[in-house]
């Protein structure tokens, strides 16, 4: 008993192997028109996709990380690479199919293989930039777990490479919350220092998302909690389609914030809490900044936004100014609280 006990325990804390398979993660390049067009690569076959005929390796090059529980068939991957295949002429979509992986027990299954592949990926990375790859031109978006894995990925990067190559950009999509941030011991959440700049867009703060601000630049579309507007009153159903609305709402914003079909942006304003935000205290001479594929990597702090209910999301300058809910497209939503930091 007491031994079963002590391997859980190790295993929490990631100091013993898991049986999981690495290689059961594979690279999918999506080129269009369709997400049904694409070509799948096992994950240590980069020489390969580095020469396959539809990845240009003069273009941007966007990694996709999902979350837990995700695959390529989950709404969230058909999405955003959705939006991604309308900028095929500037962007190449890559997305890392770790379902296998992310599968199972959250705490025993998926962390632990997580802080496992994180590593090995890095690893392939550095030799993807070796031989042709543009680490200049690279650019990791991960959802959720996903989002934490680009923190430990970037890590590894920096540390495997002895401080000369960083990862220019991460963008982290309500990073998960689970194990990261409250519990001692159980390894490093996604910090600013993991990329050359690290935006971090939350949406259910506190519950799947992170927390508090650790980004170059954090966004919090109507307070970063849950309800967003539109979502429907949580029954607390864990991992529901209820329960989990708020939190994919950052998926959801950045596939839009991607898309050319969606000229109004995700204007946002810096503030000190959403409390400022309300009463239209914001940070003096401070521009307004795009949340989103387009935020300017520029700036740091901390930045607020209204969006509405339903798509399109995006609410522009207007989102900038408070307005009561009741106004915003989108029913059933219930202002947030409002914690001593935001």
């Amino acid at each position: 008993m007491h031994k079963a006990v002590k391997n859980k325990s190790r295993l929490l804390c990631g100091l013993k192997k898991s049986k999981a398979d690495l290689t059961t993660a594979k690279f999918i390049l999506y080129y269009g028109p369709t997400v049904a067009d694409s070509d799948i690569y096992d994950m240590h076959d980069y020489q390969n996709l580095l020469t396959d005929e539809h990845l240009d390796l003069s273009k941007n090059t966007v990694l996709y990380l999902h979350g837990y529980l995700e695959d390529p068939d989950e709404e969230s991957i058909h999405v955003i690479a959705e939006a991604y295949l309308e900028r095929t002429e500037d962007t190449n979509l890559i997305v890392l199919d770790w379902g296998e992986l992310a599968d199972g027990n959250y705490m025993f299954d998926a962390v632990v293989n997580m802080k496992q592949l994180g590593p090995e990926l890095a690893k392939v990375l550095l030799e993807m930039f070796e031989h042709g790859l543009d680490i200049e031109r690279f650019h990791i978006v991960g959802h959720s777990l996903g989002g934490q894995m680009a923190g430990v990925i970037g890590r590894e990067v920096f540390k495997r490479s002895k401080g000369k190559k960083k990862i220019k950009r991460i963008s982290a999509l309500d990073p998960a919350f689970p194990l990261f941030y409250l519990t001692a011991g159980l390894g490093t959440h996604l910090n600013k220092n993991d990329a050359e700049f690290v935006d971090v867009i939350h949406t259910d703060a506190w519950l799947y998302g992170a927390p508090s601000s650790t980004g170059t630049a954090d966004f919090w579309p109507n307070g970063g909690k849950t309800l967003q507007p539109g979502c429907p009153k949580r029954n607390y159903k864990m991992l529901s389609e209820n329960d989990l609305s708020s939190h994919r709402r950052s998926w959801w914003f950045w596939a839009e914030s991607v898309s050319d079909r969606f000229p109004i942006k995700f204007d946002a304003v810096a503030a000190k809490s959403w409390s400022d935000f309300k009463d239209g205290k914001l940070v003096e001479n401070s521009p307004h900044v795009v949340m989103g594929h387009f935020c300017p990597t520029t700036v740091h702090g901390d930045f607020y936004l209204q969006t509405n209910g339903a798509t399109p999301f995006a609410r522009g300058k207007e989102g900038t100014m408070y307005v009561e809910p009741k106004e915003l497209i989108g029913n059933n939503y219930v202002e947030p609280s409002v914690s001593p930091s935001h």
